[in-house]
């Protein structure tokens, strides 16, 4: 079995805009909100090629419940510590759908 150790997970969004216009409203076209963080994406990596993973590390507030449940919803395993503060997100503004 693999142990990944993410010590600081965020919630990864992703803003999709269709075209980016500067000095006006742009309106996304899709919203999308992923558990991240480095440990977290290489349990990801390792689960979806039949690795035998688990992930582990800290977890709190809403952030830590959205991505526990996220995981849970993957069957991904994982035994976390809960603490109060909450976590982090990382946001992304994809124009054009790029990266």
């Amino acid at each position: 079995m693999i142990v990944t150790v993410t010590m600081n997970p965020s919630i990864d969004i992703s803003y999709l805009l269709d075209h980016l216009k500067l000095d006006t409203v742009n309106r996304t076209s899709q919203v999308t909100k992923t558990p991240g963080g480095k440990g977290l994406n290489v349990t990801r990596v390792i689960h979806d090629l039949g690795g035998d993973v688990i992930a582990t590390g800290v977890l709190g507030g809403f952030h830590g419940a959205f991505i526990a449940n996220e995981l849970k919803k993957a069957n991904i395993p994982q035994a976390f510590t809960s603490i109060k503060e909450e976590k982090r997100d990382s946001i992304a503004i994809l124009p054009e759908g790029n990266q």
